[in-house]
């Protein structure tokens, strides 16, 4: 097993995630993980040697069980905020998916071996309007994918 790109101090946590939007007939793959409070976009963090786009295509296949094809980076988001009192540094690379697979649009739940936990994944496919009701994290890069700007590369620096 690869180590991820993840540093921990007393106060600090470091990390790189690859992030993939899915769209097909007009719908998005979100996701929540064991029944939390919002829902997020598929992907994971980027192990050590590894790059984003490999990263990305590994994440999408061990989540969903899907191919890709293409990948088109969209969005660099650098996040500092704080979590359990500690202060968190995360640099995120989003991109626009392609698979190799025609998908069926239908909401399921599937289960996923994440370096021995065990979580529940519930995958579902979202319209734009449905998409603006939901609680999808972050709500920075929901807002490009809301406003269709997905066709040129965005750097967001998110302090909270």
């Amino acid at each position: 097993m690869k180590q991820e790109i993840r540093f921990k101090t007393e106060d600090s946590n470091y990390y790189n995630r690859a992030v993939g939007i899915i769209k097909h007939n007009d719908r998005f793959l979100v996701m929540n993980v064991n029944n939390g409070p919002y829902y997020h976009l598929p992907g994971g963090h980027i192990e050590l040697g590894e790059d984003s786009t490999t990263a990305i295509s590994r994440e999408i296949k061990e989540e969903l069980d899907y191919t890709v094809k293409h990948v088109h980076l969209f969005c660099i988001q650098e996040n500092f905020y704080a979590k359990n009192g500690t202060s968190q540094h995360g640099v995120e690379y989003y991109y626009r998916i392609e698979l190799v697979e025609d998908v069926d649009t239908v909401d399921r739940e599937v289960m996923e071996l994440d370096r021995g936990e065990e979580k529940h994944l519930f995958i579902k496919w979202v319209t734009v309007d449905e998409l603006k009701e939901i609680d999808l994290k972050p709500f920075t890069v929901k807002d490009l994918i809301v406003n269709d700007n997905l066709d040129t590369l965005t750097h967001i620096i998110k302090h909270d």
